[in-house]
């Protein structure tokens, strides 16, 4: 109502309406009317609203569809409060653990200084490919195409990639993934510094899978936080090689998860 005698209103097209108050229907003393003269609409205040919303999503509750990996269509309440406690749980600060990355490789689990020291890969220097770019996929195909890599069972199929080095605005945190598409495998990683030297050695390599969606290929993913600084290069070599080909896709990034 603008003053004691009008009312202001907007239509559905937007038009303001100042349309008088019949003095002979409402007295000083009565409460103003709800609607414009006319108007039959029922307007809910904002408490009803909220409550009929918190009702339709009760009766309408919203649902995840996922695909299993045998073709099955699984479906999943969706829990907007479970979701947002949920993720309000995993902020957590900088010295806590980071969960779901394994191994850490950080100082004090570097091999012995005579292992480093040892002869193990400086020969293997012309096979690295370089991964230098955050955030940028390097595809790294069969790796019958680079020189096998000798070990204690024998020559193994290899992969050799650098990530280089931890610029001074590091993080102190670089997460390094690796998917490889193919039949799965097991394989083992080796860390080693700018000259080629070992820092980690053999580390054993759990993969998580995913499997193949509408939008992308099955993969096999394996997570890897980096702490320390003067990691640059890897070798990861296959237990044993599955007769199909097999890729592998490397990605990083300094403080961020590079895949999302």
């Amino acid at each position: 109502m603008a003053d004691g005698s009008y009312y202001t209103w907007v239509d559905a097209q937007g038009r303001i309406h100042n349309v008088p108050m019949n003095p002979n229907e409402n007295s000083e003393n009565d409460p103003p009317a709800e609607s414009p003269p006319g108007d039959d609409n029922v307007y809910l205040s904002e408490q009803e609203i909220e409550e009929r919303i918190r009702q339709y999503d009760e009766d309408n509750p919203a649902f995840y569809v996922t695909v299993e990996a045998d073709g099955r269509v699984r479906t999943e309440v969706y829990d907007a409060e479970a979701e947002q406690n949920a993720a309000a749980e995993e902020v957590s600060d900088d010295g806590a653990v980071v969960i779901g990355w394994d191994p850490m490789l950080a100082p004090p689990f570097r091999v012995d200084p005579e292992v480093t020291a040892g002869a193990c890969c400086e020969s293997f220097s012309d096979q690295f490919v370089d991964v230098l770019v955050p955030f940028k996929s390097v595809q790294l195909f069969d790796p019958v195409r680079y020189r096998a890599f000798p070990t204690g069972r024998g020559n193994r199929s290899a992969w050799y990639f650098n990530v280089g080095s931890a610029d001074e605005a590091t993080t102190g945190q670089r997460f390094l993934m690796l998917r490889l598409r193919g039949a799965p495998v097991k394989g083992r990683l080796i860390a080693l510094n700018a000259a080629g030297k070992p820092l980690y050695h053999e580390v054993e390599m759990p993969f998580d899978t995913a499997p193949e969606s509408w939008h992308s290929m099955a993969y096999h993913e394996y997570k890897i936080l980096i702490e320390d600084s003067a990691v640059e290069r890897f070798i990861f070599y296959l237990d044993l090689k599955p007769a199909e080909e097999l890729s592998l896709e490397v990605r990083w990034a300094d403080g961020y998860v590079p895949f999302q």
